[in-house]
């Protein structure tokens, strides 16, 4: 079933866009938090760029840290792992993930493209699998240094959203979002919520969205 309606992502500029078998274009659910985000933290994102003269390089690497990181937990979770092929620090980061990684078990996805034609959008999850024996949307972050549970908020929507994609394809609920964060401080976090938690906070963004469009 999730096979059958994976869409495909397109090559665009303008954030990260998907097209369904049946030709319909989405925006990602990622493209729609960072478009409604609070005017504060477009603030502060902008503020960080003025006063980091050295933002690019360090937003590239966090992109490049992120992207093995991911890579070293796939090819684990699918028994294929060579560490020879990666860098030492997402190495690092999965050897931080693994105590969290092993209360993983029967897994249904992993980079898992979905989309929802009643929120009319889509995305790609990191992993969809049991975790301690639950349903769970799960994500894997990557971070300088630890972070708070208010931090995670926008993960919470994005996360809520997969679980949504997931139960409109296939008919199952899922019972918890899960995302791991790993720091370059040696630190290990895990982040457990019911998606109910955030339904309506995530409504509420992709409503803002599509009104913002058309004006």
């Amino acid at each position: 079933m999730l096979t059958a309606r994976t869409p495909v992502l397109l090559d665009r500029e303008d954030g990260h866009w998907y097209k369904t078998k049946f030709d319909e274009i989405y925006p990602s659910i990622s493209t729609i938090l960072s478009k409604t985000s609070s005017d504060e933290k477009k603030q502060s994102l902008q503020n960080w760029k003025e006063n980091e003269p050295a933002h690019k390089f360090i937003t590239e690497q966090a992109q490049h840290i992120g992207t093995q990181s991911h890579k070293i937990i796939e090819d684990y979770l699918k028994n294929q792992l060579y560490l020879e092929e990666f860098d030492l620090l997402p190495i690092a980061h999965f050897h931080n993930l693994k105590s969290f990684l092993q209360n993983i078990s029967e897994v249904v996805g992993i980079e898992q493209k979905m989309y929802s034609d009643k929120l009319r959008v889509a995305g790609t999850s990191d992993l969809i699998a049991k975790y301690n024996g639950k349903l769970s949307i799960i994500d894997y972050k990557t971070k300088r240094k630890p972070v708070y549970d208010e931090y995670m908020y926008e993960y919470y929507l994005q996360t809520t959203c997969y679980s949504l994609m997931f139960q409109e394809i296939t008919g199952q609920k899922i019972d918890q979002i899960v995302i791991l964060v790993s720091s370059e401080k040696n630190t290990r976090q895990e982040f457990i919520k019911s998606p109910n938690e955030y339904v309506e906070d995530l409504h509420e963004r992709i409503e803002k969205y599509y009104l913002d469009s058309q004006l």
